[in-house]
């Protein structure tokens, strides 16, 4: 069997966490949609952390600390969501994808290959 080059779990969430970031930045999205990124961020991180916390990840109070910043980016973007017009929305989903983004191709990529070596995707 020939071994997988990406972590299927982690790109999906990946892929679903932009749909949403794509959702708030809709004319016209409800406020609960943020509630949903929140979620379900919170979800693919306590995912993420519970495997490196499993495999001893040497990376992971770094990995933690940079989840915990997106943490408190979307809660105190979230905090005045029912005030937020269609331009803050944007400009919320831009600041969190870029965000999301840089995440995904530094630390997660670091992550990524630690699982591929260890087996455990």
């Amino acid at each position: 069997m020939e071994k997988t080059s990406d972590v299927i779990w982690q790109d999906t969430q990946h892929q679903v966490l932009f749909q949403l970031l794509d959702q708030v930045a809709e004319e016209g999205s409800a406020v609960e949609v943020l509630g949903q990124l929140r979620d379900y961020a919170e979800n693919h991180f306590s995912l993420e952390e519970e495997y490196m916390r499993l495999l001893d990840y040497p990376g992971r109070e770094a990995h933690v600390r940079a989840h915990d910043r997106f943490r408190e980016e979307l809660a105190e973007m979230s905090m005045d969501a029912d005030q937020h017009d269609a331009i803050s929305r944007q400009v919320i989903s831009t600041f969190l994808r870029e965000w999301l983004t840089r995440h995904i191709f530094t630390i997660d990529k670091e992550l990524e290959a630690f699982l591929l070596a260890s087996d455990a995707h």
